[in-house]
């Protein structure tokens, strides 16, 4: 032993300075290596003690190199830079022997040496990493069913204790048992990530049985290799399940239809809708709104099975919706039953809370199409609200048969095509200076026309469109128009209205965006009307828009958003806001309500307090002008000056 002992610190001399001098010179300065004969010199007593070990004494041997492994690790040198430098020696080794004529029985001992070192440092990098990927993928792993997850990954303990862990089958997995529910297959439809997650899942499962094998029979080697790649399916099925979670929280009706037209099967669609959350929101603000939605998520689900054939989703149109293969449930009483919950809870407020609701039964062979499907909830949702203190059940085995639906279609695709195709008119309204009785600017109103020809006036339509979701495409329709037609526009000063929902849908703001240039190019003198809610609900959105597009502000409705004082002037500071329009309730009402005039002079006071310009709306006599006037209001629009006159 002592003779080997002697060869190795002679293949120590001869190889440590020709091998530190081949390495890069960031991985010596990394390491601390400034001069390598100092260097050499230094490690050469350590090298003599894990020589003798290693000839030695077995288990202080291997302790030795798993705290090197530690320390390797902790320098941040990776596991297939210490193979390379393994390889590297043993290569060297083999070399020398043959030149130098050492023992030949020095290569055997050598290669031994080699794996039983690599062996032991692959141990020292898994018991140093295992406690920081433990915590860092316990700070991504957060949501329930990460954490499931997670436990998965802390039960390794088990395995580096040495300890008889039986790692959970695949089809006993809490993980597997989420993946086959409602909830998961929708939303990971809407991301089209189905497959894959169960294919990181899948595994996950293999990888964990292997490296428990692999461990318990001391290749650490191969185990930590594997224990590096459990590390990055982890954190990437981590990140899906976080993405999932996020997702839950937007899942679309339009979304739900495309998942139960892939999958055929018999299903039943709950939609339960609060009403009057709109008002509720503009009164008392969002957090009454939002604790609304949040108690009735959480009584629909204590509600329903409590099993995996049922997805409780928070979807579009203001609505939660319930998802079920499970035929004998009786949403009819869970309707009921949820009524009365939700109006007790909420019995405090001063309006009257409750829901309309409908139900969509599904057949398995259902030949319906995605569009007459999405025309069929529309129907739904406005018969619900009609009907609410009843549950409104459609069975679309019956669609055919139900006259009411294909009226509301016809009207619908009516009203889409109109839109679609530009056939609108644009009519203006001049609004007058109360000073000199002469146009200041313009607004610009729309008008559809029936199949007689007949100029049907917004009042008719306005409701509908913002009932059918389509008010964004209306909004880009006008300013296609106005470019398309700019002749008309040149010599005028006008207001476009644009609706808070086109804020919110990407593409059609990217439009709005892209007519706006065009018709700055053109030069065109406008400005854009938005509603006193809108700066409340959408303030980032109008903010980043308007700092863009740079063109004036004329803020609608004012006094019917009750939003505060410092709200309105943060928006002025951040936006050219250059009217301030009074709502027409109030205005009409001045002649004989003290309180209305009250609140239109206060208004008013406030504005000019700001350098802001007033604009009454619904001047329709001579009394309310006369009004306005003494009050110190600037504009005046209305009957009493001009009606809107179509102009294209």
């Amino acid at each position: 032993m002592r003779c080997l002992l002697e060869e190795y610190l002679k293949l120590f001399d001869i190889l440590c300075v020709d091998y530190l001098k081949e390495l890069p010179d960031n991985i010596r300065k990394k390491q601390r290596i400034m001069d390598v004969n100092v260097f050499c010199k230094e490690i050469k007593p350590q090298f003599k003690k894990l020589i003798t070990y290693f000839l030695n004494d077995k288990e202080k041997f291997e302790r030795l190199v798993i705290n090197l492994g530690r320390k390797l690790y902790k320098n941040d040198l990776s596991i297939a830079f210490i193979i390379d430098v393994i390889n590297t020696i043993l290569f060297k080794v083999i070399n020398y022997v043959n030149t130098e004529h050492l023992p030949g029985n020095l290569i055997e001992h050598a290669n031994k040496f080699m794996q039983k070192f690599t062996n032991f440092v692959a141990l020292g990098f898994i018991l140093e990493s295992f406690p920081e990927k433990e915590k860092k993928l316990k700070a991504k792993l957060s949501s329930a069913i990460t954490r499931n997850l997670l436990l998965h990954f802390s039960r390794l303990k088990g395995v580096l204790r040495e300890e008889d862990y039986e790692i959970e089958r695949l089809s006993n997995c809490p993980i597997t048992h989420y993946m086959q529910s409602l909830e998961f297959k929708i939303i990971c439809h809407k991301l089209d990530i189905c497959k894959e997650t169960k294919r990181i899942h899948s595994l996950i499962h293999t990888y964990l049985r292997l490296f428990k094998d692999y461990f318990n029979e001391k290749k650490y080697l191969p185990a930590y290799i594997i224990l590096i790649t459990l590390y990055f399916l982890f954190e990437k099925l981590g990140e899906i399940f976080n993405n999932i979670e996020s997702a839950k929280k937007n899942i679309s009706l339009e979304e739900i239809v495309s998942f139960i037209l892939v999958e055929k099967k018999e299903t039943l669609l709950f939609v339960v809708d609060p009403r009057e959350i709109s008002f509720l929101n503009k009164v008392f603000g969002y957090t009454v709104g939002d604790n609304i939605f949040y108690s009735l998520t959480k009584k629909l689900v204590s509600l329903v099975p409590d099993d995996k054939r049922q997805a409780v989703i928070k979807c579009s149109y203001g609505a939660v919706c319930v998802v079920s293969d499970n035929m004998q449930v009786d949403y009819k009483k869970i309707f009921f039953k949820l009524k009365k919950l939700i109006r007790e809870e909420f019995k405090s407020l001063p309006i009257k809370v409750d829901i309309s609701g409908f139900l969509l039964k599904i057949p398995a062979d259902t030949n319906i199409s995605r569009k007459e499907f999405l025309s069929t909830i529309r129907f739904a949702l406005r018969e619900s609200k009609r009907r609410s203190s009843d549950l409104f059940v459609l069975d679309l085995k019956r669609l055919d048969s139900c006259k009411k639906i294909a009226i509301f279609k016809s009207l619908y695709e009516d009203l889409v095509e109109k839109l679609s195709y530009g056939k609108l008119r644009l009519a203006i309204q001049g609004i007058y200076s109360l000073k000199t009785k002469t146009i200041s600017h313009y607004e610009i109103l729309v008008r559809l026309k029936n199949d007689k020809g007949e100029i049907i006036p917004a009042c008719e339509f306005i409701d509908l469109v913002y009932e059918y979701r389509l008010i964004d495409l209306l909004d880009v329709m006008v300013l296609k128009k106005i470019v398309e037609n700019a002749n008309f526009f040149k010599d005028k000063f006008f207001f476009i209205n644009i609706s808070p929902r086109t804020f919110k849908i990407s593409s059609s703001l990217k439009e709005i965006k892209e007519f706006s240039r065009q018709m700055k190019k053109i030069g065109l003198k406008f400005g854009f009307e938005i509603t006193e809610q809108a700066t409340i609900e959408d303030f980032d959105i109008i903010v980043k828009f308007f700092n863009k597009i740079r063109v004036p502000i004329s803020i609608d409705d004012f006094g019917t958003g009750y939003s505060s004082f410092s709200h309105f002037v943060e928006i002025i500071e951040r936006v050219p806001v250059k009217f301030l329009k009074i709502d027409g309730s109030y205005v009409k009402k001045i002649p004989e309500s003290e309180k209305a005039e009250k609140i239109v002079k206060t208004v008013n006071s406030m504005a000019h307090s700001l350098d802001i310009k007033t604009v009454a709306e619904f001047a329709e006599n001579e009394k309310i002008v006369e009004k306005l006037e003494k009050l110190g209001v600037d504009y005046a629009q209305g009957y009493y000056f001009e009606k809107p006159k179509i102009l294209v």
